[in-house]
């Protein structure tokens, strides 16, 4: 197999072996299985991309949906208003910020769905790669290198995205307190709800409150996206034979990552379950009572009656988008941990070069040169 045209990356054929890492016992922390890696391997990618799949239907019709949420939902409720309140008149630009509205809802769920596609494709390529026959040819090096960029791009894109919106969120405190006192004091002065009150030391707390609040959840979304960056980046250095680092302590940091993401997904899924429970039977009851004292207020029974079945129906969508995303980061870190074992289990062959053949001979006669692909 010749090259790809435009790759101008020479690397060697094979990686030097090296001897297994072991633990405080002795016991090595690599799997000298590689047969069980690569099928741990397959197994894991065949279901992480399965489940991506699903992802990027959910996104695509989720898209859809909010699109036509923003731009119908919104001349409907903007024509309600303007059926009870006579006085009001809409410019005639709504329509046209409504619909503004929907694209810009079309653009943002493009991206995502574009991000999500080029992590399976870059996920597909280097499994292909790491569990093929020693003569199969490994991915073309280009197209692996241009996802890794882009990948690269938008992880690096999030942490600075997250640490932005934190900043500016803490900022925003001080300036939305100085101006509701300002407004307070100048429409309705004498107020109990005049912040200026309170004096700069409210605005300094609410502000430093903010930043503990926020603060911890943007430094663990940059240091989750870093460790996907990192093991993304070593994992196909590995494969295009430019690097030599084992790639196993990476996968177990962003195992462990994942594993905290779980937990964070089950509490929060139980805290929508209790909470959504209670207002269900809240509104149930409040329904039957509403229906027994006072029949002639039909508008607030309909109301309350309705309420159950949809914060049911928000329920089952919330379990079943969590869920999603529980698979999703369960077979994430199947993949990221038998990823590592199988490359760390051996040498590679470089992304763009054919495969070294295994030699000929007795299993005992086989190089340790070739211990990754027995």
């Amino acid at each position: 197999m010749t090259r790809p045209p435009g790759d101008s990356w020479t690397p060697p054929s094979t990686l030097p072996a090296s001897a297994p890492a072991v633990d405080a016992w002795g016991r090595p922390t690599v799997s000298q299985d590689p047969a069980a890696d690569r099928t741990a391997l397959a197994r894991a990618s065949a279901r992480l991309n399965t489940w991506l799949v699903v992802l990027l239907v959910v996104l695509v019709v989720g898209a859809l949906a909010s699109a036509l949420a923003v731009f119908l939902g919104g001349r409907a409720g903007l024509n309600t208003l303007k059926t009870l309140s006579s006085g009001v008149s809409l410019p005639a630009y709504t329509d046209g910020l409504l619909g503004l509205a929907a694209l810009l809802t079309l653009v943002w769920a493009a991206l995502y769905v574009g991000v999500v596609n080029w992590t399976r494709e870059l996920l597909s390529r280097l499994a292909t790669w790491a569990t093929a026959a020693p003569e199969a040819p490994a991915p073309d090096a280009v197209r692996t290198e241009q996802l890794r960029r882009t990948l690269a791009g938008w992880l690096t894109f999030g942490q600075w995205g997250t640490a932005v919106t934190t900043v500016l969120s803490v900022a925003v405190v001080p300036i939305s307190l100085v101006l509701a006192e300002r407004l307070t004091a100048q429409y309705a002065p004498g107020s109990s709800s005049d912040f200026g009150n309170l004096g700069p030391a409210y605005q300094t707390f609410q502000t430093i409150g903010t930043l503990i609040a926020s603060a911890p959840g943007a430094v663990i979304v940059w240091l989750i996206l870093g460790s996907i960056k990192r093991f993304m980046n070593l994992s196909v250095q590995r494969a295009r034979g430019l690097a030599t680092t084992p790639v196993t302590p990476a996968a177990k940091l962003v195992s462990n990552w994942f594993l905290l993401c779980m937990v964070l997904l089950g509490l929060g899924l139980l805290n929508l379950l209790v909470v959504g429970g209670w207002l269900a039977v809240l509104g149930a009851v409040g329904w039957s009572q509403i229906s027994t004292l006072d029949p002639s207020d039909a508008y607030l029974s309909s109301v309350l009656k309705w309420a159950v079945p949809l914060v049911v129906g928000f329920l089952v969508f919330a379990a079943l988008v969590y869920g999603l995303y529980f698979a999703l980061l369960v077979f994430s870190r199947s993949y990221a941990l038998a990823m590592g074992r199988l490359l760390d289990g051996g040498p590679v062959s470089p992304v763009g070069t054919p495969r070294p053949s295994l030699p000929t001979g007795s299993a005992g006669d086989t190089p340790n040169v070739y211990k990754g692909y027995q």
